[in-house]
């Protein structure tokens, strides 16, 4: 009857048990003291007393006992759901974490576009929070200053020879390219080849800019 009328009205499980539980262990004793009840042995009414009170005992520290084990999966539950539930905000919050994040500076309509041919090409990849560049340097710094600095290969008329020329904008990113790329001295890289002849397998870099 206490399990349907707790279900029924969504009462406090654990609360209930225990009021119950404790509720017949006092009156039992309580109605021992005055005598009311009178547990005997020998007799047909003494035997049916104890063992009246022995089932009400038995029961009132079932109750109890299932109080506490609610509780307790209660509990573990509640645990459970809350570091499921804490995954998913965990997972995006590693992957906003991770995210790659271009400058001001760096963060162009070009450069995304040809970051991205460059990584479809299989040239660099996305690792943690930066790019890791699979080719030499110098062809870093080529695309690079064809990004930025608006270079451009050109060919001689006599030997059809390729060179690196400088382009219209003067100041390279180096700082945060390096930074970026996780490299060093890409300004260095670019200002000690323009003007001269393109690094060996630029053209794989000029096909991103086709």
């Amino acid at each position: 009857m206490v399990l349907i009328v707790t279900y029924t009205y969504k009462f406090n499980n654990r609360k209930v048990f225990w009021g119950v539980g404790l509720t017949t262990i006092v009156s039992i004793l309580i109605l021992l003291g005055l005598g009311i009840l009178r547990p005997s042995w020998g007799t047909e009414t003494g035997m049916a007393v104890i063992v009246g009170i022995c089932t009400a005992i038995g029961c009132a520290i079932t109750l109890i006992y299932a109080a506490e084990d609610l509780h307790q999966k209660k509990q573990t539950k509640g645990k459970n759901i809350a570091a499921t539930g804490n995954e998913p905000l965990q997972e995006i919050a590693d992957s906003e974490h991770d995210k790659i994040t271009l400058s001001p500076r760096l963060d162009t309509e070009l450069a995304r576009k040809i970051f991205a041919k460059a990584i479809e090409a299989g040239y660099m990849e996305e690792v943690g929070s930066h790019y890791e560049w699979i080719l030499n340097k110098v062809l870093l710094a080529y695309m690079c200053g064809r990004i930025y600095c608006e270079d451009y290969p050109e060919k001689t008329k006599y030997d059809d020879k390729v060179f690196w020329m400088p382009g219209r904008v003067e100041l390279f990113p180096g700082t945060e390219l390096d930074k970026l790329f996780n490299m060093k001295d890409l300004t260095q890289s670019r200002h000690s080849r323009k003007n001269k002849a393109a690094p060996v397998g630029s053209e794989k870099i000029d096909k991103l800019f086709e």
